[in-house]
C-alpha cells in the first residue's frame, strides 16, 4: 500500500494518504479522510436517538442539551443502560441526562475534597524532604529510586516552573533571581499534583541506602495515617482522579487505570471501579480532618438523593455504601437506592 499523495494542477490532494489510501475517493467523504459516519445535525441527532430506542417527550429540550452535551459525551453515560429499537419499553432520555448531571455532581464534589489532600501532601513533602535532604533534595536524582522517572518527573516540573516564571509569579521570580533555583518549599507551589505524587511515590524508602529520603517517606504517610506504600498509592490514584475532574471527563461507570491500594479492613471494597475513591478520601479524612467529613458525607449523599433513577452498581457501589461511607439515609425518610434491588 502506497502513501505517497498524488495533487491535481492546483495542489490539491487527489489520492487518501492514509492507510484507506486503496479505497477510492468517492467512498470517502474528502480525499484523504476515514470513513466516518455522516455528520448529524441536532435535530438529526435527536431522530437518531429515538432509532436506537429512547423516548423524548420534549425535542427543544433534547436539542439543548445535544447542544451543550456533545453527544459522545453523552453516549458514554448510556452504556449502562439497555437501549435497543427493538426493546419492548424505551429508555428515558431523561435517564442519560441524569446520569450526566449526578456525574458532573460528583466531579465538584472531589475536586473540593481531594484539594485539602494535595495542599497538605505539599506542605508535609517539602518539610519532611527539606529537613531530611535539604532545601534542594528534589533537586538530586539520589534521592529517587528509579532515575529515569526522576529525570520525567524533574522535566514535568521544570515546565511547571518556566510557566510560572512566564506568568510573573513572584515567589518564583524572586527565588530565580536570588538563586538561580527553587528551594523545596518554593517549588511544591509550582508543582502540579501529578509532579508531586509522582517524585512521592519515587523516593527511596530504604533506610540502608538514602536515611534521609526514607525517613521522609515514613514521616509523610505517617502524617496522613497509612502506612508509605498505602500514602504512594492513594496519592498517585488521587491524582489521576483530580485530572478527570480538571478536564471535565468522565467519571461514572469509569474503569480506573490506577487502583489504589486498600487498607486491611477495606479489601472487600477493592476493585477498579469508583467506590474505592470515596473510601479513599473517606480514610484520609477520617485522620486529618475528623470535624469535617460529616458534612462531605451528607453533600454526598444528597447529591444521590437528588437523582434516585441513577444506578450506583455500575461505580462499584455496595448497597451498603451508606454505611461503609458514614452516608446518612435519605433525607425524604425512605432509602433512594431502589437501584440496589434491582
Amino acid at each position: 500500500m502506497g502513501f505517497v499523495d498524488k495533487h491535481d494542477d492546483k495542489g490539491r490532494i487527489t489520492r487518501n494518504s492514509s492507510q484507506h489510501a486503496s479505497l477510492s475517493n468517492d467512498e470517502a467523504n474528502h480525499a484523504g479522510s476515514f470513513l466516518f459516519k455522516p455528520f448529524l445535525t441536532f435535530d438529526d441527532q435527536v431522530e437518531h436517538l429515538i432509532e436506537q430506542g429512547f423516548s423524548i417527550d420534549n425535542r427543544k429540550s433534547a436539542v439543548e442539551a445535544l447542544s451543550s452535551l456533545n453527544y459522545y459525551r453523552l453516549r458514554g453515560y448510556w452504556m449502562t443502560l439497555d437501549v435497543s429499537a427493538e426493546a419492548s419499553d424505551m429508555i428515558p432520555f431523561r435517564m442519560v441526562l441524569d446520569i450526566s448531571m449526578i456525574d458532573d455532581a460528583f466531579r465538584l464534589w472531589l475536586w473540593s475534597s481531594i484539594a485539602p489532600i494535595e495542599l497538605k501532601l505539599r506542605s508535609q513533602f517539602a518539610y519532611c524532604l527539606g529537613e531530611n535532604c535539604g532545601p534542594d533534595a528534589h533537586l538530586h536524582a539520589d534521592n529517587f529510586r528509579d532515575e529515569v522517572a526522576y529525570r520525567h518527573s524533574y522535566s514535568n516540573y521544570a515546565r511547571e516552573c518556566a510557566r510560572e516564571k512566564k506568568n510573573g509569579v513572584p515567589c518564583v521570580i524572586h527565588n530565580l533571581h536570588r538563586y538561580g533555583e527553587l528551594p523545596i518549599w518554593s517549588a511544591v507551589e509550582v508543582m502540579s499534583f501529578g509532579t508531586l505524587s509522582s517524585l512521592y511515590g519515587n523516593l527511596i524508602n530504604d533506610g540502608n541506602l538514602n536515611p534521609g529520603s526514607s525517613k521522609a517517606v515514613g514521616d509523610i504517610a505517617r502524617s496522613f495515617g497509612v502506612r508509605p506504600s498505602i500514602a504512594k498509592s492513594w496519592m498517585q490514584h488521587l491524582s489521576m482522579i483530580r485530572n478527570i475532574c480538571g478536564h471535565h471527563a468522565r467519571f461514572y461507570n469509569r474503569v480506573m487505570k490506577i487502583r489504589p491500594k486498600m487498607l486491611r479492613q477495606d479489601s472487600q471494597w477493592a476493585s477498579d471501579k469508583e467506590f474505592p475513591t470515596f473510601l479513599v478520601i473517606k480514610r484520609l479524612y477520617e485522620h486529618s480532618w475528623p470535624e469535617r467529613w460529616a458534612e462531605m458525607a451528607s453533600e454526598l449523599g444528597r447529591i444521590v438523593d437528588r437523582y434516585p433513577s441513577v444506578d450506583l452498581a455500575p461505580m462499584g457501589f455496595p448497597k451498603t455504601w451508606r454505611e461503609v461511607l458514614g452516608v446518612p439515609k435519605a433525607e425524604n425518610g425512605s432509602e433512594a437506592d431502589a437501584w440496589a434491588e434491582l
